[in-house]
């Protein structure tokens, strides 16, 4: 197997956490990669000896972006827990009891109690947060219209996402022509080709862009409102996609608060204290700290730090002790004026803020059992308690 070695100099977590991360998507030609820390350099393997120079100048180039350079990244803990927790193999125990079955990379089913559980995480979210801050429920489409994702400026921070949604022409002849050759020799993608309309539609990336869209040119009563919502999700994460530490399909809750800036800050600096709350009482083992989005753009290090600095983004981050990391499971995010800027939502006559939280299920339900094992008599007090009600 052909392979590339790149030496890496001034190494930190947030650099080699980000890279690692984006060499899924460098060239189709990678395989795979590992970065040696110890002998810093990045270790690339490749399909084939005529991708060598091309691929590593895109290897370079991406290096090139992901450093800090001058802009420096702000990291800081806000809280910080530890908890007694088993290694075990929880991705293969979970698929053995068919507590989760995989349909496909990216895309799991949960059952059993790994159902039970997202249920328990969900009910809690409804009856903590969105009764305290008295949260509208509104139910949303699971598409969104592309023109949506490129007026909130999407497409070019996070390209690498989108899941588009196609359909066949509305034309009798390319319709029936499609339809024989499934029944002749079964579907292939290569049966698309020339069949395909335009693509008009995505799979929506994120939980909460519906809510501002469907808010366009409202003005608000002060000093906002609240809204939460459920929408399964899609995000392409290419050989990102393993075990259920990130997936292609999952299923996201948010609380979003649009309105006056202060209301916004002080309904989210609350938010903040809840899920801290919440974390000691069912004893995880976590950090919640100062983070980034995945921008996928030569910006990149403009956009990390402008969030790092102003405290932008935030994460509950539980360990995963059988792969050595941490994943976020819920999202603070201060989004300033953009959204309402983009769709003219109003607070007497102000343009309003908005911010909004978030929770990923199927990392909630991984990290959970990843802690703490399959036996919940053995759980920590507060997390048994609740899933036993």
């Amino acid at each position: 197997m052909p392979r590339i070695s790149i030496p890496l100099t001034g190494l930190n977590k947030d650099f080699v956490v980000q890279l690692s991360y984006s060499m899924a998507f460098v060239s189709e030609e990678v395989l795979g990669h590992e970065i040696d820390l110890a002998g810093n350099r990045l270790v690339v393997d490749l399909t084939s000896d005529a991708s060598r120079t091309e691929v590593e100048a895109k290897i370079k180039q991406m290096i090139e972006r992901y450093r800090e350079g001058e802009f420096g990244f702000r990291s800081k803990v806000y809280f910080e827990q530890h908890a007694d927790i088993i290694q075990n193999d929880t991705w293969p125990e979970l698929l053995a009891r068919k507590w989760v079955t995989s349909v496909g990379d990216g895309h799991v089913i949960l059952r059993g109690p790994a159902a039970r559980l997202a249920d328990v995480i969900d009910q809690r979210i409804q009856s903590i947060f969105a009764r305290e801050f008295k949260a509208e429920k509104e139910i949303y489409p699971a598409t969104i219209k592309c023109e949506t994702l490129d007026r909130i400026h999407h497409f070019t921070s996070f390209p690498e996402h989108v899941d588009f949604v196609a359909h066949l022409k509305s034309d009798v002849v390319a319709l029936q022509q499609f339809s024989s050759r499934c029944r002749e020799i079964g579907w292939s993608s290569a049966l698309h080709e020339g069949q395909m309309a335009e693509h008009d539609y995505a799979i929506s990336p994120s939980c909460c862009y519906h809510c501002y869209e469907g808010m366009e040119g409202w003005e608000l009563s002060a000093p906002g409102r609240c809204i939460t919502m459920t929408v399964p999700c899609h995000r392409f994460e290419s050989r990102n996609q393993q075990s259920m530490s990130r997936l292609r399909a999952f299923t996201q809750r948010d609380v979003v608060w649009v309105g006056h800036p202060k209301y916004v800050l002080d309904s989210r600096h609350r938010a903040d204290a809840l899920i801290v709350e919440w974390a000691k009482d069912w004893g995880l083992d976590c950090t919640y700290e100062t983070a980034n989005d995945m921008f996928f753009t030569d910006d990149y290090a403009v956009k990390a730090s402008f969030q790092r600095q102003q405290e932008a983004k935030k994460e509950l981050r539980l360990t995963i002790p059988q792969e050595s990391k941490t994943i976020s499971v819920f999202s603070s995010n201060f989004h300033s004026l953009t959204f309402g800027k983009a769709f003219n939502i109003k607070v007497e006559g102000r343009t309003a803020a908005s911010a909004c939280v978030g929770w990923g299920f199927e990392r909630w339900v991984y990290a959970i059992f990843s802690q703490f094992g399959f036996d919940s008599a053995r759980w920590p007090g507060g997390l048994r308690r609740d899933f036993t009600l």
